[in-house]
C-alpha cells in the first residue's frame, strides 16, 4: 500500500484546479505549484534515492501534468545534490533529457516580456549525466592503464571536442595511475606514430614530467610549442639547478619558440655550472644565437666573464657578439 495516501489525494485534488490547457504560467502560478508539491516530493525523493524508479513513475502518474512537471524538476535538483547514480537512475534521467518542455514561465515588466521553460530539468539532467559519464571514463582510464589495456591512440580518437574531454580526464587522472601504468603509457608515445598527430602536448608533457624520460622530453621539444610545453619549461626553470632541469633546458634550446626562454633560464645560474658554461660558450660563437645568448648573460650579471672572453678571443664572430651585448648594456 502506498504510504501517505490521504496526502496524495489531498494534493491531487488541490492541483486538479489548475488549468492544464493553459501551458503559460505566471511567476505567481509557478511559485504556487512549486510550493504545493513539496509534501509529495519528500516521498518521491526516497524512492529515487533507493532506485525504486518503477514505483516512482507510478506515483508520478497519479498527479496532474503540471504537478508532475514540478515534481520532476524537484527530483532532478535533488539528484544533483545527491550525486549518486546507478544504471537505474541513469536510465530515468535519460528519459527526462528527451522530454519536451510543456509549460513556460512568463515574466512581464515595464516594456519587456520574457518567456522561458518553467521546469528546466532536461538540461540539468543532461549535465548530471555528463558528469557521471566523465567519472566512469576517469575510473576506466586508471583501471585500463594499470592493466596495460589502454591504447592511447584509440582512447583519444574522435572529434576535437571529444579529444579535449578525454585529454582533460587523462591529465586529471594520470597521478592516480601506477608507476608501471605510466611507463606503459609513456612507451606508447615512443612507439605509436599516431600519437604524433595529437593536437596538443598536454599528455606528453605530463608523462615526461612524471617519468623524467629524456626520450619523451626530446619529442616534446621537437613538437609545436603550446601552453603545455611552455608550462613544463617553466616548471623545469623553477627546479634549477637540478640536473634533469639543466639537461632539459639545454635540449629545449633546440626549439625555436622556446630557446630564448631556455637561454635566459640557464643564464640565471650563478655561478654557471661547468656543463652550462661549456654549452653557452659554444653558443656564443654561433652567428645565429650568439648575440641572443650574450644578451641574456649580460642581463643576468655575467658581464665580467664576457668581458674577459672578448679580450682573449681571436674569433671575429664571438668577439662581435660579446661586444654588441656589452655595449648595449652601457
Amino acid at each position: 500500500m502506498r504510504h501517505g495516501w490521504g496526502m496524495w489525494i489531498g494534493l491531487w485534488m488541490l492541483l486538479l484546479a489548475w488549468p492544464l490547457q493553459a501551458d503559460e504560467l505566471s511567476p505567481q502560478e509557478f511559485q504556487q505549484v512549486t510550493a504545493d508539491v513539496v509534501p509529495a516530493l519528500k516521498s518521491l525523493k526516497s524512492l529515487y534515492r533507493d532506485s525504486e524508479i518503477d514505483q516512482l513513475n507510478q506515483q508520478l502518474a497519479d498527479f496532474p501534468v503540471l504537478a508532475q512537471e514540478a515534481l520532476r524538476a524537484g527530483l532532478v535538483e535533488y539528484a544533483q545534490t545527491l550525486d549518486q547514480l546507478d544504471e537505474t537512475k541513469v536510465a530515468w534521467l535519460e528519459t527526462l533529457v528527451t522530454r519536451k518542455p510543456r509549460f513556460t514561465l512568463t515574466e512581464q515588466g515595464d516594456g519587456y516580456r520574457v518567456t522561458r521553460s518553467a521546469f528546466n530539468y532536461g538540461p540539468q539532467a543532461r549535465q548530471l549525466l555528463q558528469h557521471w559519464q566523465r567519472e566512469q571514463l576517469a575510473a576506466a582510464f586508471v583501471r585500463q592503464a594499470d592493466a596495460g589495456d589502454l591504447v592511447l591512440s584509440d582512447w583519444l580518437a574522435g572529434e576535437r571536442n571529444v579529444q579535449r574531454v578525454r585529454r582533460d580526464i587523462a591529465l586529471a587522472q594520470l597521478p592516480a595511475v601506477s608507476e608501471q601504468g605510466q611507463r606503459y603509457l609513456a612507451n606508447q608515445f615512443l612507439s605509436d606514430k599516431q600519437l604524433l598527430w595529437l593536437p596538443d602536448n598536454g599528455l606528453l608533457a605530463l608523462l615526461a614530467e612524471s617519468t623524467g624520460d629524456e626520450a619523451l622530453y626530446q619529442q616534446l621539444w621537437r613538437r609545436r610549442t603550446d601552453q603545455y610545453s611552455r608550462a613544463e619549461l617553466n616548471r623545469l626553470t623553477d627546479l634549477l639547478p637540478d640536473q634533469l632541469a639543466v639537461n632539459q633546458l639545454i635540449e629545449a634550446t633546440r626549439n625555436p619558440s622556446l630557446k630564448a626562454q631556455a637561454y635566459q633560464a640557464l643564464a640565471t645560474l650563478k655561478p654557471l655550472p661547468a656543463q652550462v658554461e661549456v654549452f653557452l660558450l659554444a653558443k656564443l660563437s654561433e652567428p645565429e644565437d650568439g648575440e641572443l645568448v650574450a644578451g641574456h648573460l649580460v642581463s643576468e650579471g655575467h658581464s665580467s666573464w664576457l668581458t674577459k672572453l672578448a679580450a682573449g678571443t681571436k674569433s671575429y664572430t664571438l668577439k662581435r657578439n660579446l661586444e654588441t651585448a656589452l655595449s648595449s648594456s652601457l
